[in-house]
């Protein structure tokens, strides 16, 4: 990673690199394309564009976000963060990400805000337990039908994430020591059922009290997409009514952990405890 670095990005040259950026990572059509003048835009009036270089000069990731406006109070909303397919596994994201909670803090912000795909579990373990964002807002069908090679053939739901960014809890968790649970004793509100030749989802539990309970999503998402359209709508369908109905009793996701295998397995963790707000 010594070879990577960070910068904020003001200029036309770069803010057009990541025009194709996003057509690379994603998959794209270019009418999709966040494009340069909204970028630009975004950059100078309260927000951030990042773009992560490797040591030839090549941009190899960017983040992106800009400024809002919610119950009164101002946010930083990070719209989109990608990294090259290469450098995927390199921390590359991890250190996007902290470069942007300082810009974020350097312009005032203490809350920001961001929404992913619920069942990419590598996105839902980085979001939640790395960066030590929580989430308690989940949007049916947000961005309606997407064409890009990644969302193609479901369901646009979306989890809307929380990051206190001046918080103890994302101080720690950003510094690489994020704050560890057992979460002994959860309750399995939704669990995988096996199905040959992929996992499905069981039909949900609504019916839990626990003081933490465990929603679990497919780890090979894109996989089973390919192999078996309806099985990867299956679990949409049973994961969003999974999380529509306890985010309505009041818990907030706060985790996801990892279980190895064979098979490798995700769980999100919801909590109702004021505690695990993680604004402190």
């Amino acid at each position: 990673m010594s070879d990577i670095s960070i910068k904020l990005l003001k200029d036309i040259e770069s803010l057009r690199r990541i025009e194709t950026l996003q057509m690379e990572i994603w998959g794209m059509i270019e009418r999709d394309v966040v494009p340069v003048h909204q970028l630009m835009a975004a950059a100078g009036a309260g927000g951030a564009v990042l773009g992560a270089f490797d040591g030839r000069g090549e941009m190899v990731g960017f983040c992106y976000g800009f400024a809002g406006w919610r119950r009164g109070a101002p946010l930083f909303y990070s719209h989109m963060a990608g990294v090259k397919g290469s450098r995927q596994l390199q921390d590359v994201g991890f250190r996007l990400k902290c470069a942007q909670r300082e810009a974020a803090l350097a312009m005032g912000y203490d809350h920001a805000v961001w929404t992913y795909d619920p069942m990419q579990s590598v996105n839902a373990r980085f979001n939640l337990h790395k960066l030590g964002a929580t989430a308690h807002r989940y949007y049916v069908n947000y961005y309606g039908e997407m064409p890009d090679d990644i969302n193609r053939g479901l369901d646009s739901d979306r989890l809307e994430v929380d990051w206190a960014v001046r918080s103890r809890h994302v101080a720690l968790a950003v510094a690489g020591t994020p704050v560890q649970h057992a979460w002994d004793g959860a309750g399995r509100a939704l669990g995988a059922t096996p199905r040959a030749p992929d996992t499905g989802p069981g039909d949900p539990t609504l019916d839990l009290d626990a003081p933490a309970i465990l929603i679990e999503v497919p780890t090979d998402l894109p996989a089973i997409r390919n192999r078996d359209r309806g099985r990867a709508q299956a679990w949409r369908l049973a994961t969003r009514e999974a999380f529509l109905h306890y985010f309505g009793r009041g818990y907030r996701a706060v985790d996801f952990v990892l279980h190895p295998g064979p098979p490798l397995r995700g769980d999100y963790v919801l909590t109702r405890s004021p505690d695990d707000h993680r604004s402190d």
